[in-house]
């Protein structure tokens, strides 16, 4: 009778997350202190910013829902809830990162599913999918997937309450470099994946397309256009693919 392996303790899990995802924490907690100092800005305290942050744990949703509560001054239940919006729209892509990260999950209950993902975020994404696509997967992946995104969302949280402390005490000049991080961030994590032609193909289309249809679609754009523009890319590599 086989006698099945037994499974790596929570600590032996939490340092593999740790390992995988290190650069990542860093850079949130860097990239977070502008996303900070804009909360501030725009009315909120650092309890409501840290709730934000740990809730969203995506800094371009972020942004943008401070660039609107910072425009209408923090005031009012229209600005928050163009808010909030923008913030639901943006992560609607979330989903598709779910799906494929649960494809590769056993069978988990809901609770334990939302335990697993519920911090999920891009960056995370970045870091789990490879490993549970490669070589060597993790022996508990519902834990290890839990426990990076978990770090991830923390050191985002961090970051964001460290950057609306230190917001009086710092330049704006600053908080915009810090800011400037986060694009610079994304576009690092693209320019890794130079091979895939598609992809940076996509890539290029949406540094390009989103600033020009977000006046006539607003937040909508940054889901919108990819999406339409990733369709339209996946159906003409099938066309190509059946000739």
């Amino acid at each position: 009778m086989a006698i099945s392996p037994t499974p790596p303790p929570v600590r032996a899990v939490l340092r593999d997350a740790l390992r995988d995802s290190y650069l990542v924490i860093l850079t949130f907690v860097v990239m977070f202190v502008g996303v900070g100092q804009m909360s501030a800005r725009a009315g909120l305290d650092a309890l409501q910013t840290a709730l934000m942050t740990i809730l969203t744990v995506a800094a371009p949703a972020q942004a943008a829902a401070m660039s609107i509560l910072s425009a209408a001054g923090g005031a009012g239940n229209a600005a928050w809830i163009a808010a909030i919006t923008s913030v639901v729209v943006i992560n609607l892509r979330f989903i598709v990162m779910v799906a494929s990260v649960m494809a590769r999950l056993p069978k988990l209950s809901v609770p334990r599913t939302v335990a697993a993902l519920g911090f999920l975020s891009a960056s995370s994404f970045a870091v789990i999918f490879p490993r549970l696509i490669g070589d060597a997967p993790p022996k508990r992946p519902a834990l290890y997937v839990g426990l990076t995104c978990l770090c991830c969302a923390l050191s985002a949280t961090a970051g964001a309450v460290i950057g609306h402390r230190s917001s009086g005490a710092v330049s704006p000049f600053w908080g915009a470099l810090l800011g400037a991080v986060v694009p610079s961030y994304f576009a690092t994590l693209i320019a890794g994946q130079w091979k895939d032609k598609a992809l940076m193909l996509n890539a290029l289309a949406g540094a390009v397309l989103v600033p020009l249809a977000a006046p006539a679609l607003g937040a909508s754009a940054l889901l919108l256009v990819p999406l339409a523009f990733a369709v339209v890319t996946t159906l003409a590599r099938r066309r190509k693919a059946d000739a």
